[in-house]
């Protein structure tokens, strides 16, 4: 009995060594690659920058230009296991966090075609989450933000604000000489004085001598919408903020 299963257990091995069927990522929905994003800028970040356009000592992962990782499953093996004789090392994640890390690298150079939400809905989300009360009032215009940002950072702008933030949206914030305080977006400071865009869409200048205290909060006023808006919900954000793109020309 044990003489004939062997020979069909070591035909079995040998077959799966030499199978050519490959492993699809089984965790591709719009909320795996949000998850994806945060394992991303978790793990990956600190080398291939949070947007995953190069940092220091990793290269840019937005182009889909990959030596080693020519496939979802060989992506999958590199971030697992690493890349010998190179700076890559092997993660120790489950293998549901590596899948969403692929499906979020993949979707990084998914920018050809239209986004695959409806704009139509993402308008009507806008006007329900109120976004237009601050981007019509000091918040960065969304138009010129759509044709600056990468539909992957347009996503990752509603989940993480805070991944990015363009130094001349730091907001200041201030203790004047008579106890008042004053917070606003920072447009110019120099030795003597400091310029800032009120949060009641004033213009402000205020000199040095007037100033008691000082701060500057490099963190982004907006809030994360990931636990407010699935997946789907995103794509429909995202398709609506592309739809934008050129409204100020």
């Amino acid at each position: 009995m044990w003489i004939r299963i062997i020979p069909f257990l070591a035909t079995g091995i040998l077959a799966a060594q030499h199978s050519t069927t490959k492993l699809g990522n089984p965790y591709a929905t719009p909320d795996d690659r949000m998850e994806g994003a945060v394992a991303f800028r978790s793990q990956c970040a600190s080398c291939h920058g949070p947007d995953g356009k190069g940092g220091a000592g990793g290269p840019d992962l937005s182009r889909g230009q990959f030596k080693t990782a020519v496939s979802d499953e060989a992506m999958f093996r590199v971030i697992t296991k690493g890349v010998p004789g190179t700076t890559m090392p092997g993660f120790a994640l489950n293998g549901k966090s590596a899948w969403q890390i692929v499906t979020y690298i993949r979707g990084l150079n998914a920018q050809s075609g239209p986004a695959p939400g409806d704009a139509q809905r993402g308008s009507a989300l806008f006007t329900e989450l109120k976004c237009g009360g601050c981007h019509t009032r000091g918040a960065p215009r969304l138009d010129d933000a759509a044709a600056r940002l990468t539909r992957a950072e347009l996503r990752q702008a509603l989940v993480d604000p805070n991944a990015q933030v363009a130094p001349e949206y730091w907001r200041w914030r201030g203790t004047l000489s008579d106890g008042s305080s004053v917070e606003g977006r920072r447009l110019n400071e120099d030795t003597f004085s400091v310029q800032i865009l009120a949060r009641d869409g004033r213009l402000r200048t205020l000199t040095r001598d007037r100033i008691r205290a000082s701060e500057l909060e490099q963190r982004s006023p907006m809030p994360s919408f990931s636990q407010k808006l699935n997946g789907q919900d995103l794509d429909h954000m995202v398709a609506y903020l592309e739809s934008l793109r050129g409204e100020s020309k």
